[in-house]
């Protein structure tokens, strides 16, 4: 494998907004160390047909060669055109922000609810439209850029329910880079504005590696992201830095970390108590995995916490906007497995199952893959394996790699020829 900067680097980002999978193809072959004719032999192909594939012939689009050379050189998918990488947007709010643009005419023909894909092209044109106005595109700054930056900092976060990280990665990144440079150029208090808007990004950007595995990509942008808040003053933004911090901290397995981190969250003054909840219920997470019952307390004034906090009447994006009690439930029965309690951890998962609506592809998948050890581990292979098949659709409709490594944790029930399936077909998706 190569290391995941390769992927992240301007020759690689030229090559796809060029939309050159050959080129992508020479840069990966390249950074292998192989030659033409090597990767030729390797792959079943000519040095010829390589050399055609990487200069930008027809070849060069052909999706049985591309999926074969992806396989090969560890591609990620979405550098090649092999996913869909539209982002899905309503298109009403696309609408409110494209208003008198040109390139976004037919928008208004079409139905405001109906959810269109927009290319990340048209996304950034999007981007731009409402920082510097549809009047003086090129100009200054607009009066509501800050707000117009955080509408689509929310509607990016709601495609993620709807698509996977591949396409939304490239329009993040993107994205980030813009306001970045903004950033730069801007004085006063719009600079500290875009410092935490920025930092709003950088951290979605940093979630978005850890979905595809790269926790050391989540870890620096994670960091980025709280360096920007702190610049900022923005003490949601640094509160939730450390509760994400908490969570990458338990990939590594120290439990400890986790439960210091999180409360670094809870020490910030000024934060939300939507906020707050969240670093109560990460808490609880560190403290059940350490066997300690406490959590149960945690998750009680989590609770408290998020029913009582206030809610603005906004479209624009805010940390937290779409956490609800149903969170902090869904935490107490993976802390009830973490302690061993799984007729409790079952009969909590049941009471939000009833809810299940509500919460994003993704979580559903990771606590469907939960809930499917508690039934293993109780000896419900049956069970167990159903729900485990659930969970892997839910991977391959979202992509998130957090639901395969938790149905990893059902490999020591194998014994059942159920999950012995199950645990086959989750070794094929890693």
């Amino acid at each position: 494998m190569l290391p995941p900067a390769i992927w992240e680097s301007r020759e690689i980002r030229d090559a796809v907004a060029a939309e050159s999978p050959g080129a992508v193809v020479a840069i990966a072959r390249k950074a292998h160390g192989l030659r033409q004719d090597e990767l030729g032999t390797l792959a079943g192909f000519s040095q010829s047909a390589i050399s055609r594939l990487e200069s930008g012939s027809n070849i060069a689009y052909d999706m049985r060669v591309l999926r074969t050379l992806q396989r090969l050189l560890g591609i990620p998918a979405h550098l090649l055109g092999l996913t869909d990488r539209t982002i899905p947007i309503r298109s009403g709010e696309a609408r409110r922000l494209t208003s008198g643009v040109p390139e976004f005419a037919g928008l208004d023909t079409v139905a405001k609810d109906l959810v269109v894909g927009m290319e990340g092209k048209a996304l950034m044109a999007l981007c731009a439209s409402a920082v510097f106005g549809a009047a003086t595109p090129g100009g200054s700054v607009s009066d509501d850029a800050i707000t117009q930056l955080l509408v689509l900092r929310r509607i990016v976060n709601d495609a993620h329910n709807f698509r996977g990280t591949g396409a939304l990665m490239p329009a993040v990144r993107s994205m980030y880079d813009f306001i970045d440079v903004l950033r730069r150029s801007a004085r006063g208090d719009l600079r500290r504005k875009l410092l935490g808007v920025g930092a709003m990004y950088a951290e979605f950007y940093g979630w978005l590696h850890e979905e595809i595995g790269d926790m050391r990509g989540a870890c620096q942008w994670t960091s980025r992201a709280l360096e920007q808040g702190q610049a900022a003053d923005d003490r949601d933004v640094v509160a939730y830095c450390y509760v994400r911090m908490s969570q990458l901290a338990e990939v590594d397995g120290d439990d400890d970390r986790v439960i210091g981190l999180a409360r670094a969250a809870q020490r910030e003054t000024g934060a939300s108590e939507v906020v707050r909840s969240m670093a109560l219920k990460q808490e609880a997470r560190g403290l059940a995995r350490a066997g300690s019952d406490l959590c149960m307390n945690r998750l009680e004034l989590s609770t408290q916490l998020v029913l009582r906090a206030e809610r603005p009447p906004s479209d624009q994006y805010w940390i937290g906007y779409c956490y609800t009690e149903h969170h902090v439930a869904m935490q107490r029965a993976s802390c009830w497995i973490d302690l061993e309690g799984y007729r409790q951890a079952i009969r909590e998962y049941e009471d939000v199952q009833q809810r299940w609506g509500q919460i994003c592809q993704w979580e559903q998948g990771v606590h469907t893959a939960k809930l499917a050890y508690a039934h293993a581990a109780r000896g419900d292979s049956e069970i167990a394996a159903g729900l485990g098949f659930a969970a892997l659709d839910l991977y391959r409709a979202t992509g998130s790699l957090l639901i395969v490594n938790e149905l990893k944790r059902l490999e020591p029930y194998a014994q059942s020829v159920q999950i012995a399936e199950l645990t086959e077909a989750v070794t094929h998706m890693r």
